[in-house]
């Protein structure tokens, strides 16, 4: 009798052993990144609206400055799908964020003219395509959304592609930016998020509107990326010594 029974309950810890390893993982759906948003046309502010996002990207080797913080950026919308959990003024399944990690691939890489080839295989290993970078914010529970304003693609790694010299005028290279955020909830689990893919072609000049000579007379009609000229929108552009400035700088009335 007492064999059938620590049998029995060998058999039970047994078939909960599966659901007591998978609990510990991450769970599809309960924090995800939902897209890519557009930022604000006349500030650098990124807000929360579902609707309207972008499905790719554009990076322009050309307009990449040596001073900026990141040669491309990401504007995720983040939601938290956990269960709501309040209990009086705290929110036990609130996550808070405290950071991303990026990885970037080179798609169709036998494709890639030789140079750029070279550029993306010294990088392997390195923080230019693997790397975490902070941020920080509280995501209610229960479908709670907050968005980012997050460096994605090292100003090094775009310099050495500029100078391989294999970038044409039109994009002629894709990456794939592997995009996961991290935080911890309020109870003290920690939280990856689903991966999210976004592609970003990759060109040099194809973002470069008007160029004139600096400064402008008056306001340019492009003003591009409010966040950063050298991503996804024409921008205008003035040269002082044969350096371009994006967007142009203008004479004051």
């Amino acid at each position: 009798m007492i064999d059938r029974l620590i049998r029995s309950a060998l058999l039970v810890l047994t078939a909960a052993l599966p659901l007591t390893i998978g609990a510990c993982g991450r769970v599809p759906g309960q924090f995800e990144i939902l897209n890519d948003q557009i930022p604000a046309t006349d500030s650098c502010t990124v807000p929360i609206n579902p609707a309207v996002y972008q499905g790719e990207g554009t990076l322009d080797l050309s307009i990449v400055r040596g001073d900026a913080a990141s040669a491309y950026f990401f504007f995720p919308l983040i939601e938290n799908n956990l269960p709501s959990a309040s209990s009086g003024s705290l929110d036990s399944n609130e996550i808070q964020l405290s950071g991303f990690d990026i990885d970037i691939t080179a798609l169709n890489p036998a494709g890639l003219a030789p140079s750029v080839a070279a550029v993306f295989q010294a990088a392997q290993g390195t923080p230019q395509v693997h790397y975490q970078t902070a941020w920080s914010g509280g995501i209610a529970s229960g479908g709670g959304q907050l968005t980012a304003i997050v460096p994605v693609f090292p100003v090094a790694l775009a310099q050495s592609l500029l100078a391989s010299g294999g970038i044409g005028g039109g994009p002629s290279v894709t990456v794939n930016l592997h995009i996961q955020a991290r935080g911890t909830t309020n109870s003290g689990s920690g939280m990856t998020s689903d991966p999210f893919d976004f592609p970003v072609d990759i060109c040099n000049g194809c973002l470069v509107g008007a160029i004139m000579p600096c400064p402008y007379a008056t306001a340019p009609s492009n003003l591009g990326n409010s966040c950063n000229p050298a991503q996804d929108q024409v921008v205008d552009c003035c040269s002082d010594n044969g350096a371009l400035v994006c967007p142009p700088t203008v004479a004051t009335q």
